[in-house]
């Protein structure tokens, strides 16, 4: 699944691209989730690692995209950035924030998916859906699907899967480094939840297909609740 930001001050604008990118889901049946921002001090006050790519107008109140994109690199060195403007002698510039690329307005769908496809294949070698593990002497591969939560105790780490539970000693912060943010989050400090196999969640506990219960501590639960409607939204997106 692709997490895109859309950082535009014309609502019909970013009212296009979002349809683009719903197309382009579509046809490609690639996963994508839209989150947008109505100019580039929303958009960076609150910014957080987890986008995939981030689609910029530079013209806009309060800061500027080029301003707003200087700020980004500063947190984020990875996200694919891409200028969306009718200004191309100042998204030129882009080069300095590191920009994959820029659209010139009036943006056709054609070139869109172009951009897209870009992103896609930028994403496919960042990203992986197994994870590597060493338990016991072997190197073992788990895949991100099998597996139904993490557990810490101590300093063993519990990977509970579909078919077993994998025991290694690590550090839960080192191997939730290694998964996808989209997929997994944190329940609580013991526990990391992959979201596609959570059924319900029932006052502090959160239920698995599994038929586990694990319970969410109240300093994890807002952000764990923002993960999980964010995850079946964009899963909702194909």
């Amino acid at each position: 699944m692709l997490k895109i930001a859309i950082v535009e001050n014309e609502p019909e604008q970013a009212d296009l691209l979002s349809g683009y990118i719903a197309r382009y889901s579509q046809e490609s049946g690639i996963k994508c989730q839209v989150v947008t921002f109505s100019n580039g001090l929303e958009f960076i006050s609150g910014y957080t690692p987890g986008f995939d790519a981030v689609f910029m107008d530079i013209k806009m109140l309060l800061i500027d995209g080029m301003e707003a994109a200087e700020k980004l690199r500063k947190i984020d060195e990875d996200v694919v950035l891409i200028f969306v403007t009718n200004m191309a002698q100042l998204a030129i510039k882009g080069y300095k924030v590191n920009a994959m690329d820029f659209i010139v307005k009036p943006v056709t769908y054609f070139d869109f998916s172009l951009e897209m496809d870009k992103i896609c294949r930028a994403h496919d070698r960042r990203t992986q859906d197994y994870v590597w593990v060493k338990t016991a002497g072997v190197l073992r591969r788990i895949d991100f699907n099998a597996i139904f939560y993490i557990e810490i105790i101590m300093h063993d780490v519990y990977v509970h899967t579909d078919r077993e539970t994998v025991n290694f000693r690590g550090s839960l912060k080192n191997l939730e480094e290694k998964l996808d943010p989209a997929l997994f989050s944190r329940c609580n400090n013991c526990y990391i939840v992959n979201l596609q196999h959570v059924t319900g969640v029932k006052e502090d506990a959160v239920m698995l297909e599994s038929g586990d219960e694990l319970h969410m501590s109240r300093t994890r639960k807002r952000q764990f609740m923002n993960d999980l409607t964010a995850f079946f939204s964009g899963a909702s997106a194909k």
